[in-house]
């Protein structure tokens, strides 16, 4: 979805869509959706600039970190951005970064792609590590079973050779 500055009336407009399946893609491996996202929002010309506020609802499900398996998480992400041109982004750079200056996203100053900030969003809300329980025993480096599903026979006391002098010192040897 794109919207075209110019067809705003009064500089002003709101703007909502729901997403089909297969509409959006992501290139991430770890990452698919679950449920179609949806988003809605208000969008404010102020000359050379643009300020795009709203939210967006989704449903994903990513990897679990240690075992592969698949888990489900919504998604309700709130967004306020301020669009700007390359030529007043370049002038600003000047001048040090703020905290404000991480809502700023550059544009081409006729068009905002919706999907780009859908995706952006999206992968913003989940998070860098997840286990699918808290006590996930992961994937056996051995024979490759599930842990959590299968108790595997495979030794699991591999030592480092660089740690054993401290093994020795902690158990007394």
């Amino acid at each position: 979805m794109r919207i075209e500055l110019a067809s705003l009336e009064s500089g002003k407009g709101k703007f909502a869509h729901g997403y089909a399946e297969g509409e959006l893609v992501f290139e991430e491996a770890r990452l698919r959706l679950a449920h179609p996202p949806t988003i809605s929002g208000e969008i404010r010309r102020d000359g050379r600039r643009a300020h795009v506020q709203g939210r967006v609802l989704a449903g994903v499900q990513v990897e679990c970190d240690r075992c592969l398996a698949w888990i489900e998480l919504p998604v309700d992400s709130t967004f306020k951005l301020e669009y700007v041109t390359q030529e007043d982004y370049l002038a600003q750079q000047a001048d040090e970064l703020t905290e404000d200056d991480l809502d700023l996203t550059v544009f081409d100053g006729e068009v905002i792609d919706i999907d780009e900030l859908v995706t952006e969003e999206i992968l913003l809300a989940v998070p860098d590590h997840l286990l699918c329980k808290e006590d996930c025993k992961g994937i056996c480096p051995g024979c490759g079973v599930d842990r959590n599903s299968v108790d595997c026979d495979c030794a699991t006391a591999e030592v480092d050779p660089r740690w054993a002098g401290l093994k020795e010192l902690v158990n007394g040897k």
